[in-house]
């Protein structure tokens, strides 16, 4: 029996080759499980107030999100030794599909050079458009990553106090809110944020 037992192991080591390079590669989730919020959410914005010095977010500690990005490898959204920012994205979002190529050029440029910049898919179905968010974000060269993949319920979004998308969150170094915009801000209001915060300024002046 001996001599058969290397032709029979040959043989089913190179069945199995066969079948692992024909099995397709493993479909990225879009959306990903129940995102955990570590800290407390921070408030919806209230209308006259948000954007403004006045918003009352601003000087809280946003909550630490911690869920999966597009391939199950886990993300965390949290503060680090610089400020940062938070990016909010729904695929099927015109603002959103606006402002990424604007980020992305300035990403190049080097102008959030000394910010963290981390981003969260949020709002992803199937059913809208420009779907999924994972070959958007690829085709836009989208340079942050990874991209923590929001869960069903919208948890990431109502936890950073987000009521629409594009959904900015401006972090300073210190780990306290800085400011929160929503919508296309265009590159000159970028520059701006961008220099405030590593500035240490307020972004209202």
């Amino acid at each position: 029996m001996k001599p058969l037992r290397r032709p029979l192991a040959a043989l089913l080591t190179a069945a199995l080759a066969v079948a692992l390079i024909a099995a397709p590669a493993a479909a990225k989730q879009q959306v990903g499980p129940r995102v955990k919020v570590d800290g407390k959410a921070l408030p919806a914005p209230d209308a006259e107030t948000f954007a403004t010095s006045d918003d009352q977010a601003i000087g809280r500690m946003p909550p630490t999100l911690v869920g999966e990005g597009f391939n199950e490898q886990p993300v965390t959204i949290a503060h680090g030794d610089a400020p940062r920012i938070v990016i909010l994205l729904s695929h099927s979002c015109p603002h959103c599909q606006a402002e990424v190529p604007v980020i992305v050029d300035l990403a190049e440029e080097g102008v959030f050079d000394g910010i963290d910049v981390q981003a969260v898919t949020t709002n992803t179905s199937r059913d809208l458009t420009n779907y999924p968010p994972s070959k958007w974000l690829k085709r836009e060269q989208w340079p942050y990553k990874p991209v923590l993949a929001d869960d069903r319920q919208l948890r990431s979004l109502v936890a950073l106090g987000g009521t629409s998308f594009p959904y900015m969150l401006f972090v300073a170094a210190d780990g306290t809110v800085a400011g929160r915009w929503s919508g296309e801000l265009g590159a000159s209001t970028w520059r701006g944020v961008a220099e405030a915060l590593l500035e240490g300024r307020s972004l209202y002046e």
